[in-house]
């Protein structure tokens, strides 16, 4: 299992690098120049926190008062942003705190941990409950989300509510309660949509870029001829043109389209294969966990990590609407940055106390047993 760790780390690694070479190679004024130096110290500070994460036993953070310690700092601070003097009010949103950062970016592995506490105490009856096994574990991700979704970030609640609803499959809820969840939710989700202007504005980009490209079609479309430019090979660090601010967010939400001018066909399907290899990695750290609470960090964590991915990726290329989601490990932005390494560390942890043997069956230690990685039994071990 340690080798799985270490070839988690070496994707995160090239990951970053990719980053830092891009944010370098638009250095033009002091403000970029100080930018890439404030992305340095937010990587350094991410790589000191690692050996921390993967040195602490995880199991530590099953603990009540740590939990609630945990959920209430989140809370103060998602609510903090909107306090005037506090929070910061950036293109009509509250998403920021004077010299704190994104509190949604740190509530994301906070919400893992919840729920992988919460999952964690279920046995295979009660997780098949609509009450104990599905409401009230799902709150731990849902609250959260309608908080960041009034900042207004729409972006990142779905996201944590994907998250969450993925967890509770693995865990083993029921199909019928998540297919109800989640036509509810997107009934409601187009209802809101039809009566914003800016989203629905989003919608009709989406449905047609070209049609929009000199309105508000202007960032997708130019996301869409940066990576078409790059070609097999790319055009590298002194031959690409739309960085000369062509493309508004390039450093965040649009870098890979920065990524595929420059380093083509080739260096963007590197960064998926690194992405599916950080996928492969968690899975497989997950399958060998050695209780039911690691295993449910390790996917949450996972599933975090590469969704996320999955849907900056999505956005650039026009495959959905925009959703304003940093690229882990590669976009500018400490407080991102520092949360996807938080979860690297979790991960890391998990692995390195991985068991070492196969699961035992019947309730001895080891034998957890989630509905996505083994056949469900008639008497699924409690944690």
């Amino acid at each position: 299992m340690k080798n799985q760790v270490l070839l988690l780390c070496l994707c995160v690694a090239a990951l970053s690098s990719l980053g830092l070479t891009m944010l370098y190679s638009t250095i033009f004024t002091e403000s970029d120049a100080a930018r890439f130096h404030s992305q340095l110290q937010w990587f350094g500070a991410g790589m000191l926190l690692l050996p921390g994460c993967v040195y602490l036993d995880y199991g530590w953070l099953q603990r009540r008062p740590v939990l609630y310690t945990l959920a209430g700092l989140c809370a103060v601070l998602l609510v903090a942003v909107f306090i005037p003097g506090l929070g910061i009010r950036t293109n009509g949103a509250n998403r920021w705190i004077r010299e704190v950062g994104q509190p949604s970016e740190f509530t994301k592995p906070v919400v893992v941990l919840l729920l992988a506490a919460a999952l964690a105490r279920l046995n295979s009856f009660k997780i098949g409950d609509l009450k104990t096994g599905f409401v009230q574990p799902a709150l731990f991700g849902l609250v959260p989300a309608l908080l960041i979704f009034a900042e207004p970030d729409w972006g990142t609640a779905i996201l944590l509510s994907l998250v969450t609803l993925l967890m509770l499959l693995t865990a083993g809820a029921r199909w019928s309660h998540l297919i109800v969840t989640v036509i509810v939710a997107a009934l409601l989700l187009a209802i809101l949509v039809t009566y914003n202007p800016v989203r629905w504005e989003r919608l009709l980009v989406f449905l047609d870029p070209e049609a929009h490209r000199r309105d508000g079609g202007w960032q997708i479309w130019q996301s869409l001829l940066a990576i078409g430019s790059g070609g097999w090979e790319g055009h590298f660090l002194d031959g690409s043109l739309h960085k000369f601010g062509y493309v508004p967010e390039q450093q965040t939400d649009f870098i890979f389209a920065r990524i595929g001018e420059e380093t083509g066909l080739w260096g963007s399907t590197l960064v998926v294969l690194l992405y599916a290899g950080i996928l492969w990695c968690g899975l497989q750290i997950a399958r060998q966990a050695r209780e039911r609470f690691g295993q449910m960090i390790a996917v949450g964590c996972t599933t975090l990590m590469v969704l996320q991915a999955c849907i900056n990726l999505a956005v650039a290329t026009s495959l959905v609407p925009n959703k304003g989601l940093p690229l882990p490990f590669v976009s500018y932005g400490g407080s991102s940055l520092l949360s996807m390494f938080l979860c690297l560390g979790l991960l890391a942890s998990i692995g390195w106390r991985a068991r070492a043997a196969r699961p035992v069956a019947n309730g001895q230690p080891g034998a957890v047993q989630l509905s996505l990685f083994y056949p469900k039994s008639g008497g699924a071990a409690k944690s």
